[in-house]
């Protein structure tokens, strides 16, 4: 939110993060045994109280073992543990599934999977040709639908998947550490950490953030910083002032 986040309505704007951390939270899941109570008041079914629970159970009983060892949680009852199980992983856990999204209520449907093929669970999560020949449609009843079991076999494929792009790996110069190491005209590499109406901020490693001015972003006329640049993007920049004074740093991504 940039420049602009002491602008908008401060409840709105806490109410918006709110939303997108509870929707990160339950798509990519937290681990159980590691997550603070903090965290957990995002999954979907806990509260203030159900996660101070959580974290209280655990430290006086140490780490959870399975899923169903929530059933034993003060206060945390058996509609809670419908809402909230799917979004809780528990690293080696005895039973793999504890460790990905499939729901408690399907274990039993893997399980019948696993048996058909004559293996167990575990062996069915890492044979990724022996899922191929799963016949889902064997295991369509009244309360399961065709719809449950594609993401039951989504998530057997790529069980605990992170559903993040790869991280690009990013080096800043060795040669600068500090706003001393700075010389006007060099090139370095940087990160956009914001996006201004008058221009971008980059960290090119040296502590203080350098501007590129609207002006300098392009060899172009440029109305919109956003049209040209992305927070979080990876950049050139060339120094084109340096003031260790006022620790203020001009860069440009002109040619």
């Amino acid at each position: 939110v940039g420049q602009y986040q002491h602008d908008v309505d401060q409840s709105e704007l806490k109410k918006s993060l709110d939303m997108v951390v509870e929707s990160c939270v339950n798509t990519v899941g937290v681990n159980l045994n590691t997550a603070s109570r903090h965290l957990l008041t995002y999954v979907s079914g806990l509260n203030t109280t159900t996660a101070k629970n959580i974290v209280e159970y655990r430290e006086k009983n140490g780490a959870f073992k399975s899923r169903a060892e929530l059933k034993k949680v003060p206060r945390l009852g058996p509609a809670t543990f419908v809402q909230c199980a799917g979004f809780l992983r528990i690293p080696n856990a005895k039973n793999p599934l504890d460790n990905s999204a499939v729901h408690p209520e399907s274990y039993d449907i893997v399980k019948r999977m696993a048996e058909d093929k004559g293996c167990t669970v575990a062996q069915l999560i890492e044979d990724k040709n022996l899922q191929k020949t799963i016949k889902l449609d064997a295991y369509v009843t009244p309360t399961v639908g065709m719809l449950t079991l594609t993401d039951i076999m989504a998530e057997l494929q790529r069980p605990g998947r992170d559903p993040r792009a790869a991280v690009e790996v990013f080096e800043f110069d060795p040669r600068v550490h500090e706003i001393g190491d700075l010389q006007v005209g060099m090139l370095l590499p940087g990160i956009v950490t914001n996006i201004t109406n008058f221009g971008a901020f980059v960290d090119v490693g040296v502590h203080q953030d350098g501007l590129v001015h609207i002006s300098q972003l392009a060899d172009r006329y440029v109305k919109d910083p956003n049209d040209v640049v992305k927070l979080h993007q990876h950049v050139v920049v060339r120094v084109t002032e340096v003031d260790c004074k006022r620790q203020r740093i001009s860069l440009s991504m002109k040619e």
